[in-house]
């Protein structure tokens, strides 16, 4: 039969076992607490970098947009003048977009393909601005 002192090892070997493991988890425990909170605080930085983000995705959409409409105004004001709404019995211009001189006979084709233009560069100003916030 085992003498009291083996017992009295045998329950001090198991409470030395037991608090192994309560500190173990314990100490795993406050790890996990940390990086909870690092990922939360990561979280919200990155929140508030969205918003200023979006803010500057936003103005430079505004921005553009005014280019783009201040452009076509200047478009328009310039072929208002080009076409020909002459109420005199002359002909009108030819059917050929192109004169001899190289100037096209075609003012609302010529302002066509100008609008098609500045919409095209807009979009690439858009494009690139976009790109470029970070």
């Amino acid at each position: 039969m085992p003498t009291p002192n083996v017992y009295f090892k045998i329950i001090i070997g198991f409470v030395v076992l037991f608090i192994s493991f309560c500190g173990g988890f314990y100490v795993e425990h406050l790890r996990f607490v940390d990086y909870k909170d690092g990922v939360i605080a990561q979280a919200k930085i990155q929140e508030e970098h969205n918003k200023e983000l979006i803010k500057q995705q936003q103005l430079v959409t505004e921005k553009v947009s005014n280019d783009y409409k201040n452009q076509l105004d200047r478009i328009k004001s310039y072929y208002a003048g080009l076409h020909y709404t002459s109420s005199s019995n002359l002909s009108s211009p030819s059917t050929t977009l192109v004169s001899v001189n190289g100037y096209t006979t075609d003012p609302v084709f010529a302002q066509q393909c100008a609008d098609t233009t500045a919409q095209l560069v807009s979009l690439q100003d858009f494009v690139k601005e976009q790109l470029g916030l970070k």
